[in-house]
């Protein structure tokens, strides 16, 4: 389920701040929101003027009675980006039109929520977990990893990542591969855009494994974007890379 809800500039560049981890939001009369039908893996997509449209994934809604007691059981620290007072947070809740009243008679609602990315900045939003994502490090003897990372957007607006692992045989991995590995566990297939940070922490193409890899997993796959230059955001898309692929009629 994706929720689209609008947001004010102060609290959105507190989610991406991390800063506010929970959205209060009350259901007044008419409104087209139900925020009891929300639950957790699902998503919001909100719309504010500095950040555009950003994406946040549910991780749990509880509901109470009163805002006395949400803040009481809730905190201040996640819940507000304006204030630590709670007496004070709770006169800036109930103060818009009908909000009082509406708390009242339907209660209120503490969304936990968990800052995905941003249309407008997700490519460097890719770039810096690719980038940090690697440690290049000896495993044994015999499997060095980590020095080259990757991350991926699937379509359910989550983001996987992973490092290469290279071995003394033909056992290891590419970065790619190793995030596409981590969708898969977590039950999603379709990619929607990948970057890759080589060694020297510069954005690279994906090898001739990986882009078959990466057609075999939809019939979708062909759109895939793949960053070219994080500086200029230039990408290229799959097809392109592996042009007239052998097994269009089979995915």
């Amino acid at each position: 389920m994706i929720m689209k809800l609008n947001i004010s500039d102060c609290e959105a560049l507190a989610i991406k701040n991390n800063t506010k981890r929970v959205e209060i939001r009350v259901k007044k009369e008419n409104s087209e929101y139900d925020y009891s039908k929300l639950k957790e893996n699902d998503i919001i997509e909100f719309t504010s003027n500095n950040l555009g449209v950003f994406y946040v994934k549910v991780k749990e809604v509880n509901h109470y009675n009163s805002l006395e007691e949400l803040f009481t059981l809730e905190g201040i620290r996640y819940t507000t980006s304006s204030t630590k007072d709670k007496e004070e947070a709770i006169r800036n809740v109930s103060a818009p039109d009908g909000y009082q009243e509406a708390i009242e008679k339907n209660g209120v609602y503490a969304i936990h929520i968990e800052y995905l990315y941003s249309e407008n900045t997700v490519w460097d939003e890719l770039y810096e977990k690719a980038k940090n994502i690697r440690n290049p490090r000896e495993v044994s003897g015999m499997i060095s990893a980590g020095q080259v990372g990757s991350a991926i957007l699937t379509k359910n607006h989550n983001i996987y990542t992973g490092v290469c692992i290279d071995t003394a045989s033909t056992l290891g991995m590419c970065g790619e591969r190793n995030a596409i590995a981590n969708m898969i566990t977590n039950g999603e297939n379709e990619i929607i855009k990948l970057v890759c940070i080589d060694s020297k922490g510069n954005v690279c193409l994906p090898c001739g494994a990986c882009r078959e890899y990466l057609m075999q997993l939809s019939k979708k796959s062909k759109d895939i974007e793949i960053c070219k230059n994080i500086n200029t955001k230039e990408i290229v898309r799959l097809e392109e890379l592996i042009p007239d692929w052998w097994g269009y009629d089979r995915v």
